[in-house]
């Protein structure tokens, strides 16, 4: 039995490993919405054994960014507008509440690497890949929410941000979309320094929502 508990816990391990791989193909279009998940095919390549790839598959199904049909498969959800704007209008929601939980709770020095890190995200959009881009947005909103208390809310809002792909947003928001998105960094920063929670409320949902809705980006 001693033996058993490690080699079960090494292989959870394995399979979120794999689950986060496949999730980050799927993020970057790598695996395309409505594509067919063959085992096998996902087994040579992540070099994973059958039962990590199932498993990973399976915390991707709960995440709803796989579809398991019975005695069919698995397939990479289909993500269309309406479930997309559900998805914002949900993160928009918490992204307003949790605006009131850091807005005293930020000092020049958090300001300061907050302001940096939206720099590092427009230098991304305009210079870099569409992943570095993306890792330094979820940088930014890592730093924003840092003194967040509600760990659980911070942990939620991410999971939301990991349920919509970002070849699935890069389809519906244009370049102009994006650079008023990465702009909206900077004036966060500033509504924080300035303690003015109703405007950084409005400007947080406004960054949030889908730009199927006419008021904002899907940032």
């Amino acid at each position: 039995m001693n033996g058993t508990a490690p080699r079960q816990a090494l292989g959870s391990e394995r399979s979120r490993a794999v689950a986060r791989a496949i999730e980050h193909d799927i993020g970057i279009g790598a695996l395309g919405a409505g594509a067919w998940l063959k085992q096998i095919d996902l087994e040579r390549r992540y070099g994973a054994s059958r039962i990590e790839i199932r498993q990973a598959l399976d915390r991707l199904a709960e995440k709803g960014l796989v579809k398991h049909l019975s005695n069919r498969g698995y397939r990479v959800e289909d993500f269309d507008a309406e479930r997309l704007r559900q998805v914002m209008e949900v993160r928009a929601v918490l992204e307003v509440e949790a605006a009131g939980m850091v807005i005293d709770r930020h000092d020049e020095a958090s300001l300061a690497a907050l302001k940096q890190a939206a720099e590092r995200n427009r230098d991304a959009l305009l210079h870099g890949t569409v992943e570095q881009h993306e890792s330094t947005n979820l940088e930014f909103h890592r730093l924003m929410l840092a003194p967040c208390p509600n760990r659980e809310l911070v942990a939620l809002l991410f999971d939301l941000r990991g349920r919509v792909p970002v070849a699935i947003t890069r389809q519906r928001n244009t370049l102009a979309v994006l650079q008023q998105a990465t702009e909206h960094h900077f004036e966060i920063v500033r509504l924080i320094r300035v303690a003015d929670l109703p405007a950084l409320q409005r400007l947080m949902r406004l960054h949030n929502l889908s730009p199927a809705t006419p008021e904002g980006a899907a940032r």
